[in-house]
């Protein structure tokens, strides 16, 4: 202990002062107790820091004095501990100190040192005090805002999860079980448990992630999570290894989010890019976009030709160069506020120059798109010709309004109920008025009687015990009085120092959208049943694999002949004679296989009354998909052509014994003409039954495409705005994107079978063609997937035919579609379209029929794509008939149906030839001039 006992080493005054100098200007100050004489020195900056007044002389009881009572006897007990022989004689302690008022408070660092005589008894107390209120200030500051943020992952839906290395015991919130299980039961917290639900295939990514995280500290990766009912889910894994002194890891903790349906949208925005490519470089609408520096980086083909040239001349040159020098300077004006971001939009009215010289009036919308990361700003411009509307125009078409996102309702209040604050969205939907005038209101001002007892009575208690609470509420509308219904996330906000409650926020999302799309899904469910119901032709859905039958509108009744009662019975019960005839194994390969079966005249047999009788029926069997791309329902739809048939069949066996009966009996031949003519007649009039009969269900299906399309509308309407709530939970969000989906679907659908109905009217709208002329336009819209793929297009002479150029225009565009989607990996496309005149009686095997003199061609599209089986070469014709997966290789399926059709308008004939892995060759045979 002889170092402890050493005298202090005296220091040379002017070392004393510029030591006492820089304690000075550091703020320490320093104390001296002389244990023997029993005598407490301080130092100026040590007498302000203990508070001591200037009349007060530093004794051991005024010094004690001025320390927080609840700080006394930690030092007491640290001081004792310093003056331990075992000990190291040193201390360092943090206390308050208060002023004689007892009104302010200052933290304060205490260090000192005891000193011992050679007898071991403690002589003297001496050390420095610094005052440390800011820095404890800033650490209650952040232990407040770690608190909050702990509420905000809480609030987030985030799953949070912590692992003890050491055993391997885990600790994971109920969102983290819920992310990677799907299941919300509590079950036995065990890590194997969830590392089970990650999907076999993602496991060598999670290896690899604690891999790296074992050599940074921090854990990063994505997985898909195999929920309990098969289903698959995305997840993001956040964490972050905790150390011990010795640098050993020794727990784990992090958060997993659940990011599926951030997955599909980053899906979905690579179609939406691939879509805004084409739709960009195909536009009508002249449209550019600059970079920050003014310069074009991409033009589309409309607007180089309003500059009458190419979109290369244009690349790299400053946008200021086109723009008319009258309205240059404010272009650079309104052109640098959009840049500084004073403004997102500008729209005006000016001129351009053209490369020879001319000038050309112009609207100009003019925008800055940023990057999701704000990394990047391009600048969008889109141009109109308005050339020959200036001279008319009062008034400028002004910019779209862009659709306010409205926020949920955010509100945080005392314990006493007094509203703090409420956030814009929140005051608007609430007609709260200004924002300024929140604090005078409380939270019973927002409930009614009867929900201000159910907050008071399950809200509220829920919060202060648990924490949080979830669930339904009504709020009333303070201007109108509406009670609008919110879901909503209420939490309990305690206070970082001592832990207690001090205010309840709540995050309330306005639910009054979701029971429109609920209300606009239940009116488009009734609009299609009313369809059904009103068709002019016998129409039935049949539902599920058992095929029940769910709708059937009267004309289908009265066919079966069994009354309404077979409604929502399978079709074996309610129709038992089906059973031996062949329709239900042809439902069931339709259900099967999700391909259309169509048949003319099939005869079925039907009981009636209890007796068997005898139809014939031209029907189709169409299957309906839902979001997942598989068949859930089939519609029946079906003419009774029984009385054509009948009268066919007596027509073919009167003719056969008239040709029996005229050589025996020639003298009856007069009576037996008169008959045949009868007969053609009634034939006849069989025939124009039928032909009307068409045409009401092509009447019907043009009516049900264009009435579809309004509810889908709304559908699709709601669906987005659903989707723009970010706090919508993830069951929800599925099925909106289940909604969004197969409204796109039905869309596609609804727009193919009205097209697909325009053919039947062909008009008289026949001129000449070139058809090099509509090939070479066509070669034009599908210029940048012919040099994405590389393809070769070769084109050798075609003719002038007589036809109609919008459907020839069609036909050449679905048969250039079909060669460059259906190519082979890994080989150049090649594509052949040529033509030869075939003579009269080659073009009649065709056609059945042809005219002596008049010219006739075979137009060849030969391409070396995938090719398929020469069976299915009348099938790839029908409408809605896919031969491939939908995934791989998208469309409706009605592309080539519609080739076919328009061939048949122009009196032609169009069929392939095909082997797999060969390519494929279409023919069209049709008259020329």
């Amino acid at each position: 202990m002889s170092e402890l006992t050493t005298p202090k080493p005296s220091i040379p005054r002017d070392q004393e002062i510029q030591i006492r100098f820089a304690l000075h200007a550091a703020g320490i100050g320093t104390w001296d107790v002389d244990m023997v004489n029993r005598q407490i020195v301080l130092d100026e900056r040590c007498r302000a820091l203990f508070r001591l007044a200037d009349d007060e002389t530093p004794t051991y009881e005024t010094v004690i004095r001025h320390i927080h009572y609840a700080d006394q006897d930690s030092i007491r007990q640290t001081v004792r501990q310093a003056l331990q022989p075992q000990s190291d004689h040193q201390f360092s302690i943090r206390f308050r100190s208060i002023a004689s008022d007892n009104n302010t408070t200052l933290w304060l660092n205490v260090k000192g040192q005891a000193y011992f005589d050679n007898e071991g008894k403690a002589i003297r107390l001496s050390g420095i005090s610094q005052d440390i209120t800011t820095e404890i200030a800033a650490h209650e500051k952040a232990e407040a805002a770690e608190r909050l943020a702990s509420l905000a992952v809480e609030g987030s839906d985030a799953g949070i999860f912590t692992v003890d290395l050491s055993t391997d015991d885990i600790d994971f919130s109920a969102n983290l079980q819920y992310i990677m299980t799907g299941v919300r039961e509590p079950v036995v917290k065990k890590r194997n448990i969830l590392i089970s639900h990650i999907h076999p295939d993602d496991m060598p990514l999670r290896e690899r992630a604690y891999a790296v995280a074992a050599q940074t500290g921090a854990l990063h990766y994505e997985a898909r999570f195999v929920w309990e009912d098969g289903t698959i889910h995305w997840g993001k894994v956040r964490g972050k290894y905790y150390y011990d002194i010795n640098g050993t890891p020794v727990s784990l903790s992090g958060i997993c989010l659940d990011i599926t349906l951030q997955k599909e949208q980053d899906r979905l925005l690579k179609e939406v890019e691939q879509r805004f490519a084409l739709s960009f470089n195909n536009a009508t609408i002249g449209m550019a976009f600059i970079d920050s520096q003014g310069k074009f980086n991409m033009i589309n083909k409309a607007f180089a030709g309003l500059l009458g040239c190419t979109a290369e001349e244009l690349a790299g040159k400053e946008y200021i160069e086109i723009v008319h020098t009258e309205h240059q300077q404010e272009n650079v004006q309104l052109f640098g506020e959009l840049m500084q971001g004073k403004r997102d939009v500008f729209n005006q009215i000016k001129r351009y120059r053209l490369r020879d010289g001319a000038e050309r009036w112009v609207q100009v919308n003019t925008a800055r798109i940023s990057s999701q990361d704000d990394q990047k700003e391009d600048i969008l411009v889109i141009a109109f010709d308005i050339s020959n509307e200036v001279a008319a125009r009062q008034e400028q078409q002004k910019l779209l309004t862009l659709v306010e996102n409205s926020s949920d309702f955010i509100a945080v209040a005392n314990l006493d109920g007094t509203i703090t604050y409420v956030n814009d969205a929140g005051m608007k939907i609430l007609g709260m008025g200004r924002k300024t005038s929140t604090i005078t209101r409380n939270i019973r001002d927002i409930f009614t009687l009867e929900h201000l007892v159910h907050l008071e009575q399950h809200v509220l208690p829920a919060v202060f015990t648990q924490g949080k609470w979830t669930g339904r509420q009504y709020y009333t509308q303070q201007e109108t009085g509406e009670q609008i219904p919110f879901h909503t996330n209420a939490f309990r906000l305690d206070s970082p120092m001592s832990g207690e409650p001090i205010a309840v926020a709540c995050v309330a999302r306005d639910l009054r959208a979701e029971q429109e799309v609920q209300q606009a899904l239940l009116e488009s469910e009734y609009r299609f049943r009313s369809l059904v119901e009103e068709a002019p032709v016998a129409t039935a859905l049949f539902v599920g694999p058992e095929l029940v039958i769910e709708v059937a509108n009267e004309p289908m009744i009265n066919v079966w002949g069994k009354g309404r009662s077979v409604l929502g019975k399978k079709l074996s019960v309610a129709v038992p004679e089906l059973k031996e005839q062949f329709f239900l194994k042809i439902l069931d390969e339709v259900y099967k296989t999700g391909i259309a079966y169509h048949e003319k005249e099939a005869k079925a047999v039907l009981v009636i009354n209890g007796k068997p009788e005898t139809f014939y029926f031209n029907y189709t069997y169409k299957p309906l998909l839902n979001a997942m791309g598989e068949v859930f329902a089939i519609v029946d739809m079906a003419i009774d052509v029984t009385e054509q048939v009948l009268a066919r069949n007596k027509l073919l066996e009167h003719q056969g014994n008239l040709e029996l009966e005229v050589a025996e009996r020639t003298e009856e031949l007069a009576a037996s003409n008169e008959e045949l003519a009868a007969m053609n007649e009634e034939l006849q009039d069989a025939n124009a039954n039928l032909v009307r009969s068409n045409q009401e269900l092509e009447q019907y299906a043009y009516v049900a495409s264009h009435d579809l399309q309004e509810p889908l509308r709304k559908i699709r309407i709601y669906a987005d705005l659903l989707n723009r709530y970010e706090d919508l939970a993830p069951d929800h969000k599925k099925l909106v994107e289940k909604i969004n989906q197969s409204s796109e679907r039905m869309s596609m659908l609804i727009k193919d079978l009205l097209e697909f109905s325009r053919l039947l009217e062909k008009g008289n709208m026949t001129r000449p063609i070139d058809l090099t002329f509509i090939l070479q336009s066509v070669i034009s819209d599908f210029e940048l997937i012919i040099e994405e793929k590389n393809a070769e297009i070769l084109i050798g002479p075609l003719p002038t035919i007589q036809g109609i150029p919008l459907q020839i225009n069609q036909l050449f565009y679905n048969l250039m579609s079909n060669a460059l989607k259906f190519t082979q990996p890994d080989t150049r496309p090649v594509i052949e379209i040529g033509a030869k005149i075939i003579t009269p009686d080659m073009a009649g095997s065709y056609l059945g029929k042809s005219e002596r003199y008049r010219q006739y061609f075979d137009i060849t599209f030969r391409d070396n794509g995938i090719g398929f089986e020469q069976k299915y070469a009348d099938q790839i014709f029908e409408v809605f008939k896919r031969l491939h997966n939908r995934a791989m290789y998208p469309g409706s399926g009605i592309g080539l149906s519609l080739c076919r059709r328009i061939v048949a308008n122009h009196a032609g004939h169009l069929f392939v030839e095909s082997d797999p892995g060969q390519g494929t060759l279409f023919h069209i045979i049709i008259p020329g001039l």
